[in-house]
């Protein structure tokens, strides 16, 4: 039984049974849908279990209070729980085999069981949902938000802002600030002398042509 309910057989503890399906059935289904229990976790635990009595596997909300973190083993029966994981470091939720959900430090996160697997709950598939509410980016894989890319683009790297006035418009530095301007032919220093070997090449090919021409003829 994944819950350990005390359940009855026909005739059993007669004009006994309404307060043994109040205290081992009933109160232990509220355990197991509502109610929390709190520790610290450095290390390994095993949650406590027992039949038709208060128990700590059998509670919805394992409440990581604080500690370096570690491992919280569960029994291998199908059950989920909502972990809060206020430690300094990863807790882990397994069976003592198969495959575990870890939590990180704080989260809190739901995590399901098959009986011999604990797995997080977590899509990967946003269906075009935006994600808002983002802090600043701290780590390398952390996600950014627009204003903070556009902060890095042009406050971090003292690029100028941009606005109407600067459509069409090139970002022009004098080697200390930047600044929008617009692109002129003297901003490309080859200009003159690229126009010139065109020319020179357009001359030949032009001479080479009258020659022909004039053989033809």
């Amino acid at each position: 039984m994944s819950l350990r309910l005390n359940y009855q057989a026909p005739g059993d503890n007669l004009n006994a049974w309404g307060v043994i399906l109040n205290q081992q059935v009933f109160q232990r289904l509220e355990d197991a849908l509502t109610k929390r229990v709190a520790f610290p976790l450095s290390g390994a635990k095993s949650l406590s279990t027992a039949n038709g009595l208060e128990d700590e596997a059998r509670c919805s909300f394992l409440d990581v209070t604080g500690g370096a973190g570690g491992a919280i083993t569960a029994p291998a029966v199908e059950k989920w729980y909502i972990v809060r994981n206020a430690a300094a470091g990863e807790v882990m939720v397994t069976t003592g085999g198969g495959a575990a959900a870890v939590v990180k430090p704080g989260e809190v996160g739901l995590v399901v069981g098959d009986g011999a697997n604990f797995r997080r709950v977590q899509f990967t598939d946003l269906a075009g949902a935006r994600l808002t509410g983002l802090g600043a980016p701290v780590d390398g894989q952390d996600a950014a938000t627009r204003a903070y890319v556009d902060s890095m683009a042009f406050n971090e790297v003292d690029l100028p802002g941009q606005g109407p006035a600067t459509d069409g418009q090139f970002i022009r530095s004098n080697g200390e600030t930047a600044a929008w301007a617009s692109l002129e032919t003297s901003d490309v220093t080859d200009y003159a002398a690229d126009q010139a070997a065109r020319g020179d090449a357009l001359t030949q090919d032009l001479k080479k042509f009258a020659i022909a021409m004039a053989v033809a003829l």
